[in-house]
């Protein structure tokens, strides 16, 4: 099915665009060159364990009695490094359903190296090619490239035999090693009309359209070319969705099919139908039929409380304890709510979909939400594929106010959606309208930090601290706090901080969700047991930012931190008796443009006490790749001043 876009670009293909290259851009099969198995390292990146020479991908349809669609591929890749020796592993999939299905055939494998100024190349067998079913619908080609060193050239072929003739596959020109040439061809028939859709930030060097397109007595096409050059490796970086949203990638979406003598038949369907069949689904809108077994909770619930406000509060939490999330996403149930009932487990959509049902049955409004989480991808609206989405919520309307509900996680306050649901805007649907929803976080990541201590003349701290969290700082904490315990929560919080060691926290508000959870903690650190001339303190007791957490010289896709943060420390330094300040960290004030943040540092003298406050506030959730260079060098600003440290002097008459 198409993969999942962030931007998508309408191509106005073949129009003011570059000459195509030679074809011999691509890689010839067997025909390796000294230089490729002499190369040592790749110029654009040199940190790349491995890099694609070439990538070279040919959909085309044969009419060989009946219609098929087919895809070869051919790929070579030069290993550089150990870390690039699982390049070697190959896994293939393939689809089946019903009658139709995928075939892989040709599978081709060699290795090549230079041993002695010559080269060698060593054949994959065809008893090294694995057959693994991975569910009812899906199996996979496996197998290992033999005698793989470093420096070794890979490359392998395969054809795939497809009856699903409506589908093109996507062609993926990022990975996440460089890639130096990537070229996709297509060969289409006249009948199928396709959008060509552009996703990612690399533009191409080349696409064609072939005007003299080859015709058959049976088939006319349209030939296509499209081709990268030196695409970079698609990097993991903090702050993202998922890889896939960034990813150089052409995906194809079938809109008519125009059978000669017959009217032109429309394939991406409308989300009138589209919701129509999804509600008559038994797995989906059954689902919210069946009430017969809560109906008892349901009145006793409506009995107890007589406004809608505090009848939504209470059937939340009657399912978050009542069904327990199994940790799988999907927006169909598994079998039936009522199963998952009885059974008190099931995946989202048993928790969710049984959610909507109860607050429908006590009269409320009502309905599921479809969404993306951030790991499966942002979502094409242009285009009504229920395949986008692998996660269901419930929508909430009371007094005229909107709320968006997740039962999934015992921790969550009601009308507050988990990190994994802030993904752009998810769909709401029901029998009679649908529309697009904004998955907004309810609340900030908060916290506010204050630490009092006293410094001796050997070194020797001791104080207190307190913490106060909020929002999603406090949720990621309580389910801390809930999968470790207190105990191990309380041992992992004293490796983290290095030479000073926490005591055993008190913790106030665990349960008590609509409350700030805060914590009271002991700090003490070992100082060198002798009376020293100058103390050395940095007074965010290991609670900075110690590394700035964007590494790319320039980022090509957004900062996505999914809400808005703000990060209060604030600590007061008692100054021990014979001691003067020698040198303190200046203070600062740091923003970024248009208001996206400030990073604030203050420390003042006052009497025989030091007051330090480090304020960090992150006030958007999205920043774009133009803003990128300023939130690096904001947090190269942040990590310098917390490292700074406060200089104590003794004092001599």
């Amino acid at each position: 099915m198409f993969t999942k876009l962030y931007s998508v670009f309408f191509l106005c293909i073949f129009y003011g665009l570059p000459v195509a290259v030679a074809q011999e851009e691509a890689a010839k099969f067997g025909k390796v060159s000294e230089a490729e198995l002499r190369m040592k390292s790749y110029e654009k990146d040199t940190s790349a364990a491995a890099v694609v020479l070439s990538d070279f991908g040919y959909s085309y349809f044969t009419t060989n009695g009946t219609l098929k669609l087919m895809f070869e591929r051919h790929t070579r890749i030069k290993i550089l490094k150990k870390s690039g020796y699982d390049w070697a592993n190959v896994e293939l999939p393939y689809y089946r359903r019903n009658a139709d299905k995928e075939v892989i055939t040709s599978i081709k494998g060699f290795t090549y190296n230079l041993e002695n100024g010559k080269i060698t190349k060593d054949k994959l067998e065809s008893k090294a090619v694995f057959d693994e079913k991975i569910n009812e619908n899906l199996s996979q080609k496996k197998f290992t490239l033999p005698n793989v060193k470093e420096g070794s050239v890979i490359e392998f072929s395969y054809t795939v035999t497809s009856d699903f003739i409506y589908t093109l596959n996507s062609w993926e020109f990022q990975t996440t090693i460089p890639t130096m040439w990537s070229e996709y061809r297509a060969r289409i028939p006249e009948y199928f009309d396709y959008k060509f859709l552009q996703n990612g930030y690399h533009n191409f060097y080349t696409t064609k359209k072939d005007a003299a397109a080859s015709a058959n007595a049976e088939l006319r096409n349209e030939a296509y070319v499209w081709a990268m050059k030196d695409v970079p490796a698609l990097q993991e970086e903090k702050y993202i969705t998922t890889l896939k949203d960034y990813q150089a990638r052409l995906d194809f979406e079938l809109q008519l099919l125009k059978v000669p003598g017959e009217f032109p038949k429309v394939m991406t369907g409308n989300w009138d139908e589209v919701i129509k069949k999804l509600m008559e689904e038994e797995r989906f809108g059954t689902q919210l039929k069946r009430s017969g077994f809560f109906k008892n909770e349901i009145a006793a619930i409506k009995a107890k409380h007589t406004s809608p406000q505090a009848q939504v509060e209470a059937i939340y939490e009657l399912v978050k304890s009542a069904v327990k999330w199994n940790g799988k996403q999907s927006i169909y149930t598994t079998s039936t709510t009522r199963k998952a009932f009885d059974n008190r487990t099931g995946n989202s959509a048993d928790v969710n979909m049984l959610l909507t049902a109860m607050l429908l049955e006590a009269d409320i409004d009502a309905s599921p939400v479809l969404l993306s989480t951030r790991r499966n991808g942002r979502v094409t609206k242009g285009s009504p594929l229920i395949t986008q989405f692998n996660y269901v919520i419930a929508y909430v309307k009371v007094d005229e106010k909107e709320y968006l509900l997740d039962a999934t996680d015992p921790m969550l306050p009601a009308g507050m959606l988990p990190y994994r649901c802030l993904n752009g805007d998810g769909y709401l649907i029901n029998r009679t309208s649908h529309r697009w929803v904004p998955l907004k976080p309810t609340g900030n990541y908060t916290t506010f930090c204050m630490g009092e201590l006293a410094i001796d003349a050997k070194g020797e701290i001791k104080g207190k601290i307190s913490e106060s969290n909020t929002g999603y700082s406090a949720l990621s904490l309580r389910e801390s706090i809930k999968e470790e315990g207190k105990e191990k929560f309380a041992e992992k919080r004293n490796k983290e901080i290095g030479d000073m060691k926490y005591g055993e926290p008190t913790i106030t508000n665990l349960e008590e969700l609509d409350k700030a959870l805060n914590l009271v903690y002991e700090i003490t650190g070992s100082g060198n047991g002798q009376a020293n001339d100058l103390l050395y303190l940095n007074p965010m007791l290991n609670k900075g930012e110690k590394e700035n957490p964007f590494k790319l010289a320039e980022r090509m896709y957004p900062v996505d931190f999914g809400y808005p943060y703000d990060e209060t420390f604030m600590c007061k330094i008692a100054i021990p008796e014979g001691y003067e300040v020698d040198e303190t960290p200046k203070s600062i004030a740091v923003s970024l443009p248009n208001n996206g943040g400030k990073f604030t540092y203050i420390v003042e003298r006052r009497d025989a006490e030091i007051q330090v406050m480090s304020k960090i506030n992150i006030s958007k959730p999205l920043y774009f790749a133009e803003e990128y260079p300023y939130l690096k060098e904001f947090y190269n600003q942040i990590v310098a001043k917390h490292a700074e440290q406060i200089v104590l002097k003794k004092k001599y008459e």
